[in-house]
């Protein structure tokens, strides 16, 4: 790869850990949303407490299918990516599940 090339890459991976960042921000303030009718504000509480806890830290998750672990956001790799993509994909799975239920008719 060529000068250019690299550049090009720490460019984009300066990027992606701008993104990683606001993103961890948004956990620590506690951005999960609020508990929809059918559930229980106790739980989703909970929730938001724990992935709060864990943005404080500065924790991001991982996933490799049923595997989680979690990894200082300093500590992040490029090879790093597929396992916050597919993380991101399940939090993105959950908060649409959520909302299909939200829209039910009862």
């Amino acid at each position: 790869m060529g000068e250019a090339s690299d550049k090009r890459r720490q460019k984009l991976w300066e990027h992606y850990m701008e993104v990683e960042r606001k993103e961890l921000e948004q956990r620590r303030s506690g951005q999960l949303g609020r508990a929809l009718p059918d559930e229980s504000h106790e739980k989703l509480e909970r929730i938001v407490e724990e992935d709060r806890r864990k943005a404080e830290e500065g924790l991001v998750e991982l996933r490799s299918g049923d595997k989680v672990w979690y990894k200082h956001i300093d500590e992040l790799t490029r090879e790093d990516r597929p396992g916050r993509i597919e993380s991101e994909n399940a939090r993105a799975a959950w908060i649409q599940e959520r909302l299909r239920r939200q829209s039910r008719p009862r």
